[in-house]
C-alpha cells in the first residue's frame, strides 16, 4: 500500500511540474496570436476604416483561445457604450487569469489601449506597429526561455516527488 502512495506522490508532483511546463510553453503561442491580432486590427483601422467594436468582432472570429474571448468582451463593452481605455482595462482585469503571459507582456498590451479610439488612424497605426515590435522582441526571448524552463519544470516535478518519497522513507 505504501508503494502505491509513494508512486501517487511522485506522479502527482510530476503532473504539477508538467502542468507548469505546458503553461510556460503556451506563452510564446499567446504572444504570437496577439501580434497577429494587432496586425489585423491595424489593417481594419487603416485600410478598412472599421469602427473599433466591429474590428474587435472581426478579431474575435479570427483569433484563437483565449484571445477570442478577450476581443469578444471588448466588443461587448464597447457596444454598451464604454470608452476604449476603460473597456480594455476592465477586460484585461477580468480575463487576465486565462492567459500565460508575464507582467512585462501585460504592460505592453495595456499600453495599446492608450491611443486606440482617441487619435487618427495614422497615429493608431504607429502605436500598433510599435506594440507589435515590442511584442515581437518579447516573443523571441520567451521562445528561447520556454524550452529551457519547461524542461526544468518537468524534471523538477518528478524529482521533487522522488525527493519527498525519500524523505518520508
Amino acid at each position: 500500500m505504501l508503494v502505491i502512495g509513494y508512486l501517487g506522490l511522485i506522479a502527482g508532483l510530476g503532473c504539477l511540474g508538467l502542468l507548469q511546463a505546458s503553461r510556460i510553453k503556451r506563452r510564446p503561442k499567446e504572444l504570437r496570436e496577439v501580434i497577429n491580432a494587432m496586425a489585423l486590427l491595424d489593417t481594419e483601422i487603416v485600410w478598412g476604416i472599421t469602427p473599433l467594436p466591429e474590428a474587435f468582432g472581426i478579431l474575435k472570429e479570427r483569433s484563437e483561445e483565449p484571445w477570442n474571448q478577450f476581443f469578444a468582451e471588448l466588443e461587448k463593452q464597447l457596444l454598451k457604450g464604454e470608452n476604449m481605455r476603460t473597456a480594455w482595462l476592465d477586460t484585461t482585469k477580468k480575463l487576465r487569469s486565462r492567459f500565460c503571459l508575464s507582467e512585462d507582456d501585460w504592460k505592453v498590451i495595456m499600453d495599446i489601449s492608450k491611443g486606440l479610439g482617441r487619435s487618427d488612424k495614422a497615429e493608431q497605426h504607429k502605436q500598433l506597429a510599435l506594440a507589435q515590435k515590442h511584442l515581437e522582441a518579447i516573443k523571441e526571448s520567451a521562445g528561447e526561455d520556454a524550452e529551457k524552463k519547461a524542461k526544468m519544470w518537468s524534471y523538477l516535478g518528478f524529482l521533487s516527488g522522488a525527493a519527498l518519497v525519500i524523505l518520508i522513507i
